[in-house]
């Protein structure tokens, strides 16, 4: 058993499978992501806040997110913006240490009740690479 453990999690590790399930997101060591509320009803819409709490200024784009749902342990793509025909810019902001920016999102009317959380795709870490989805997400909210 000893020689499988370390095996098991060499394997998950580079694989980019969690053995732990993360859905208590939306701190990391760069950043804190909240929303505005715990429970949202679909066409809600919905407030989060993304504040810095490294060392250093970071940098970050909020335009492409998307939205995840919870199915079983798993967190699968619900929504995803810009939308069809959208576009965002590339332009990175700076975010220096401390400071916090807010971003609104919808529910869309059309997504299942359940569990879910949203995901920054563009969130830099202090070496300048996105952080990891678990760690630019909020933490897991209810829709109803």
């Amino acid at each position: 058993m000893k020689r499988i453990l370390p095996a098991v999690l060499i394997i998950a590790a580079f694989s980019g499978c969690s053995i732990i399930n993360r859905g208590s997101s939306g701190s990391s060591p760069t950043y804190q992501v909240t929303t505005n509320r715990d429970v949202y009803s679909r066409g809600n819409t919905g407030e989060a806040t993304i504040k810095n709490i490294s060392s250093r200024q970071l940098d970050y784009n909020l335009c492409q997110r998307r939205l995840e749902r919870q199915v079983n342990k798993y967190w699968v793509v619900a929504f995803e913006w810009p939308t069809a025909g959208g576009a965002c810019t590339t332009e990175m902001r700076h975010l220096a240490k401390g400071e916090s920016v807010s971003a609104l999102f919808d529910i869309p009317t059309g997504v299942p009740i359940g569990t879910y959380r949203l995901v920054f795709n563009n969130l830099r870490g202090k070496d300048g690479k996105p952080v990891s989805p678990d760690d630019a997400s909020t933490r897991s909210f209810d829709v109803h």
